[in-house]
């Protein structure tokens, strides 16, 4: 009776630690590599009015994030984590339209930009100078999220930096929002802008 106890017991302890062990293992991804976002990276962006273009621009990242990376060369890659920008950081050169943006991009309701990193096509070699890789993001701006495909280019020099560059074309629209205007109508921004960022990467 008392081995029998014991089993009863020891048994469902057993199974339980193997269940946990197995789900566990499950969890933890696979060739897990870590990207550290250095301070030095940079986030520009575009546009046209009926009078003359702009650039705004976002000269330091303040924060120290982390893009995970799993998966290898032969698959799609794998990517968690998120740039989070101050949308009062941009600095567009000029007072009034730096004004305009702050405000059309509802800087006060929604004071952060967020870009989460979701996937690549594959995973860089880093054998070229350059590389010219696909993948997709989630922007979230003034309160609303959509995915985009992202065109980057991938470079790494002798030391264990990576830069990484990234652009694509959006429009105000995509996020719900209606382009500034100046002067009662007279000056017009077009809906589409340009976004280019420069990621400077340690891997840890």
């Amino acid at each position: 009776m008392c081995y029998n106890n014991l089993i009863k017991v020891v048994l469902p302890t057993i199974i339980g630690l193997v269940i946990y062990t197995t789900s566990t293992a499950q969890q933890t991804p696979k060739n897990l590599v870590k990207w550290v976002v250095e301070k030095n990276s940079t986030l520009r962006v575009e546009g046209e009015s009926n009078v003359n273009k702009f650039t705004c621009n976002i000269n330091e990242y303040a924060k120290r994030d982390t893009i995970f990376v799993s998966g290898n060369q032969s698959k799609q890659v794998k990517l968690s984590g998120r740039l989070q920008m101050n949308v009062m950081d941009f600095n567009c050169h000029n007072s009034l339209i730096t004004k305009d943006l702050r405000k059309t991009l509802k800087s006060k309701e929604y004071p952060k930009m967020n870009i989460h990193f979701l996937s690549l096509e594959c995973m860089p070699g880093f054998q070229s100078k350059c590389e010219y890789i696909k993948g997709w993001v989630e922007v979230e701006l003034a309160g609303v999220r959509k995915r985009f495909e992202m065109n980057y280019t991938f470079s790494k020099d002798g030391t264990s930096l990576i830069k990484l560059n990234g652009g694509r074309n959006f429009c105000f629209s995509d996020f719900k929002l209606s382009p500034p205007q100046k002067l009662a109508g007279l000056i017009k921004i077009k809906d589409e802008f340009d976004v280019n960022f420069q990621l400077v990467l340690r891997i840890i």
